[in-house]
């Protein structure tokens, strides 16, 4: 039985498996909902929402191919449940005072870089993120 500690997680082995306690919240934006709900299939979404869901372990997740994307995070969600058709990428930004990961940006590439507008969009998502979480008001609370 193997166990590796790392600050203050713990990581288990394949033998020893056990449950950790999440380190973030995952919440994707309001307009990040609706856009899923018309970019991806049925399946496609409850894929990608499984493999979101990973972000909650932050950093502790080798598994998920995350990389700086301007002022946020790429994830980059390669798997067979999610289909061909290109590659699905989601941009999130991290705020850490109340330990949330919000999804800003989700779209498809058919190529496997993000674009100058997507990047611009992205980071002007989460400069009104912060803007409203600086101010104590909830994202949900806005009709955008």
């Amino acid at each position: 039985m193997v166990i590796t500690v790392v600050g203050h997680y713990v990581i288990p082995s394949k033998d020893f498996p056990m449950k950790i306690t999440p380190a973030y919240k995952v919440l994707p934006l309001p307009r990040v909902q609706r856009e899923a709900k018309k970019l991806l299939t049925r399946e496609q979404l409850h894929a990608a929402i499984r493999l979101a869901k990973q972000l909650r372990h932050y950093p502790q997740i080798p598994d998920l191919s995350i990389e700086r994307c301007g002022l946020g995070l790429e994830l980059r969600i390669e798997h067979p449940a999610i289909g061909q058709q290109g590659w699905l990428r989601a941009i999130f930004w991290i705020h850490q005072e109340s330990k949330t990961i919000y999804i800003v940006s989700l779209f498809w590439k058919k190529t496997n870089s993000i674009s100058k507008a997507d990047l611009i969009l992205a980071d002007d998502r989460i400069r009104k993120l912060r803007l409203q979480l600086g101010n104590q008001v909830s994202p949900w609370s806005t009709s955008e």
